[in-house]
């Protein structure tokens, strides 16, 4: 088990391990690296993973984006306390094809982890921006939500 202050680490190392490389993002090498990740356990009350996907201006213009994310919660005597969210955000250059692509799947919605990655992986908005357009770049980070 790690804690919440070295998941954002642990993920980076993994993927450095894998070989990624920050300059021509694969997202579906990314993809099978987050899936790992969310094998280790962290210290939180419970976490939850969310794929999303559209255009949106997080980097200050409009931009496609696949977000992979592991959301952790935590508590304090049995009472929420708060969240924080480490997410992998690959960016692409929109266009008409691609802004149609909008979509948000949380594991809460499937009945198991294992579907959760069935069903991304078989979502049009998962598969056509990584099958025809080639990503600009992507970036990890965590913060409390």
């Amino acid at each position: 088990m790690i804690e919440t202050n070295k998941a954002k680490q642990t993920l980076e190392e993994m993927l450095q391990e894998a070989n990624v490389r920050f300059e021509e993002p694969d997202c579906v090498q990314i993809w099978e690296v987050f899936k790992k990740f969310s094998d280790i356990k962290v210290n939180c009350s419970d976490d939850a993973m969310l794929f999303q996907s559209g255009v949106y201006d997080f980097t200050g213009e409009d931009l496609f984006s696949l977000g992979y994310v592991r959301q952790f919660i935590f508590e304090v005597d049995g009472e929420y306390d708060h969240m924080e969210q480490l997410e992998i955000t690959i960016y692409f250059r929109p266009n008409q094809e691609l802004e149609q692509f909008e979509a948000n799947l949380w594991t809460n919605d499937c009945n198991s982890k294992k579907e959760f990655f069935h069903l991304v992986e078989n979502m049009k908005e998962f598969q056509i921006p990584i099958e025809k357009f080639i990503p600009i770049e992507f970036e990890i980070e965590q913060e409390e939500v």
